[in-house]
């Protein structure tokens, strides 16, 4: 009889189901349905980002991804956590009226340090919103900042650009020309359109974002959730209780740990079985909602292995090769692996290098 597997084992590769990681080619993921399925994408590395989208919606291309940008059906913001993110446009209010007062808060210090108040902030709204009528990159934004008066060098034009996000005056939506991976920054209501009531009552929003959460990456816990959006624990406890009376979400314990997994997905918990994907073998972007969808990343990165992940604790996350569910190394565009361990064995390797072609199709078209 075989051993019964460990729990972080059977938790990690209930993950790799819930977030779309184990779809077959032609499966019908799209990048736009991948993001609204997961809810947040983390997204300071666009080009990342963009393979996060390629790995869970196999035979798409890079092109497909700028596509699905150009069309509206995905933005970029400053979504959570301080953190750009990748958005279903549908979603957006919610996820601002649940996290933007948490993010003012939290950059209001440096805000404030940087000369940045509420006057600033309200006397370049219009300047932005015509700046980026007909799309506006970067430099251009800033460069009309600049000419309205105000400073932008350091992490102050940064900041501006933060500022004018959470105000909902700007959004990053179609894709620039030129070539390479970069955004242009149109005005925030009339590229996701809506009727600008900024989310409605946020514990329904809130509501709403749990169901997403648990669904595109559980079994996870209360405090991942929290970690998630960068919210206290209380306001995500009362939103959970809710789902849990409307039968949207479940709890089971696995290990000794209470997770919440949408209902429809509770069986593969209760068997005491590790479900599909013990031979998949993927190569995952750096700051990929695989490990960044969660605060306690132990079911997937044992603890050991951590700082190969994220060299100096210094919050960037390097691209990881996962093998069943469990990070065994990492790895480089050049399609060289560095396991944590001995070598990959025949079979890894040759489910890498197959992972490394598809990789390299993704960004040849």
């Amino acid at each position: 009889m075989s051993a019964a597997p460990a729990p972080r084992t059977i938790v990690a590769r209930a993950r790799l189901s819930a977030q779309g990681l184990l779809a077959a080619p032609g499966a019908g993921a799209t990048p736009a349905s991948v993001v609204r399925h997961l809810g947040l994408v983390q997204a300071q590395d666009l080009a990342q980002a963009f393979w996060a989208l390629g790995v869970r919606a196999p035979g798409t291309t890079a092109s497909t991804v700028r596509a699905a940008f150009d069309a509206g059906t995905i933005v970029r913001t400053w979504a959570a956590r301080g953190t750009l993110m990748l958005v279903a446009p549908e979603l957006l209010d919610d996820v601002l009226a649940v996290t933007g007062p948490r993010m003012r808060a939290q950059t209001a210090t440096g805000f404030r340090d940087a000369g940045i108040d509420a006057d600033c902030i309200a006397s370049l709204v219009p300047v932005a919103v015509g700046c980026c009528a007909g799309g506006a990159t970067r430099g251009q934004l800033l460069e009309a900042i600049r000419a309205a008066g105000q400073d932008t060098t350091g992490q102050r034009g940064y900041h501006l650009l933060m500022a004018l996000s959470l105000e909902r005056a700007i959004v990053q939506g179609p894709m620039a020309g030129g070539g390479g991976v970069r955004q242009l920054f149109v005005p925030y209501r009339s590229w996701i359109g809506g009727t600008g009531n900024d989310g409605g009552d946020p514990g329904a929003s809130l509501a709403r974002l749990a169901l997403r959460y648990f669904t595109g990456h559980g079994p996870a816990t209360v405090a991942d959730f929290a970690w998630w959006l960068g919210l206290p624990l209380g306001p995500v406890r009362a939103a959970l209780a809710v789902l849990e009376t409307a039968g949207g979400l479940v709890q089971r314990r696995v290990g000794g740990i209470d997770y919440w997994v949408a209902s429809a997905a509770a069986t593969d918990l209760e068997d005491g079985t590790a479900g599909p994907g013990a031979r998949s073998v993927l190569v995952l972007p750096g700051f990929d909602e695989f490990l960044l969808g969660y605060r306690d990343r132990g079911a997937s990165l044992p603890a050991e292995h951590a700082r190969r992940v994220v060299p100096g604790g210094n919050g960037v996350f390097r691209r990881t090769v996962v093998h069943g569910g469990a990070t065994i190394g990492t790895w480089d565009p050049a399609g060289s692996a560095e396991p944590f361990g001995s070598a990959l064995g025949p079979g890894a390797s040759r489910a890498f290098a197959a992972r490394m072609r598809e990789y390299s199709h993704f960004w040849a078209r």
